[in-house]
């Protein structure tokens, strides 16, 4: 079976036209290894891959012309970097202080003294976010079987309602039960996230992102004082005690940002609705560069029972479960 004959540049096309026709018609290298350096030749001296001074991408193979520029795959970065890693990190932000910051401050503001809380009572409510947290961490796998901007959104409306609901209790017990659903609504977002952002960047591009994601931790940590300090004192008139007050303020925003996690987080790089129609093509096209056919028809979700299996095999996941217990019993 011969090649699969590719026409010229028709009359009415530009350059780009060409290439995205004849994206569409997959190249057929099943012929001599003559008509093979043919076909490289021709389609190098029509897509600029053989010119140093071409601007559009040279990183594509001979047999896979460039669809797109440096230039426009740059600015799809920008824009997921702002739009989407920028969000997500405000999520995680309004995540650690209900998770950490919250309680402690609740406790210097009189929370141990009206629910007669021990030293060690304290501590185990401390603890219990950590356990269900470290129990539930499988959860993320429901990144590649739901639908991403539901899923987060419905774990952000739930840590954020849990964070509130904690102004109502009334024991030791009601606390610790509280912090135990927070721990499985937080397990549930947080280690899934350089899974979710793999949707969009490619493997290299990760580790800038995801140190991004993590900094929002220390920052929420930057001012968490200062503003539970300002809560407490504006809530010291009211009829609320100033920790319920505490844990109403901080715990609400969480309920208010999960409506516009809704319609702002996209499911896929082609579904991002800051993006303008060829933004979203090149958002695909540059994430499918490097991968066989096999992963191409997969696409970028979806659950695998084997790699479910090499991650019980992997120590470090123990490890990691251990360092997050042994770190919460510590402090």
């Amino acid at each position: 079976m011969g090649p699969t004959v590719v026409s010229a540049i028709g009359p009415d096309e530009n350059e780009m036209q060409y290439l995205e026709r004849i994206s569409a018609q997959p190249f057929e290298l099943e012929s001599r290894h003559s008509t093979d350096d043919e076909m490289r030749s021709d389609t190098a001296e029509k897509t600029g891959l053989g010119n140093p001074d071409s601007s559009i991408d040279r990183n594509e193979s001979p047999e896979e012309p460039a669809l797109y520029s440096s230039d426009e795959e740059q600015a799809v970065l920008r824009k997921f970097d702002r739009h989407l890693v920028l969000f997500i990190a405000l999520l995680y932000m309004l995540g650690f202080l209900d998770r950490s910051t919250d309680i402690g401050n609740a406790k210097i503001v009189g929370m141990s003294d009206d629910l007669h809380l021990t030293s060690s009572q304290y501590e185990w409510t401390l603890r219990s976010f950590y356990i269900t947290y470290v129990m539930f961490e499988w959860m993320p796998i429901l990144y590649t079987v739901l639908s991403p901007s539901t899923y987060i959104t419905f774990c952000v409306l739930a840590w954020g309602a849990i964070a509130s609901l904690q102004a109502l209790a009334t024991s030791y017990r009601s606390l610790c039960f509280l912090r135990a659903l927070l721990g499985i609504s937080e397990a549930a977002f947080s280690p899934g996230v350089p899974v979710f952002l793999a949707f969009f960047y490619k493997r290299d591009e990760l580790a800038f992102r995801i140190g991004l994601f993590i900094s929002a931790a220390p920052l929420a940590t930057s001012f968490a004082s200062s503003l539970a300090w300002l809560i407490t004192k504006l809530g010291q008139n009211s009829p609320i005690a100033p920790w319920r007050m505490l844990f109403l303020v901080e715990g609400f925003p969480s309920v208010v940002v999960s409506v516009f996690a809704l319609y702002h987080i996209p499911n896929s790089p082609g579904e991002a609705k800051y993006f303008t129609k060829r933004e979203r093509r090149v958002a695909e096209l540059r994430l499918l560069k490097g991968k066989s056919k096999v992963d191409q028809k997969r696409g970028g979700r979806k659950f695998e029972w084997a790699e479910i299996w090499e991650a019980l095999k992997d120590p470090k996941c123990y490890l990691t479960a251990v360092g997050i217990l042994l770190n919460s019993t510590v402090t």
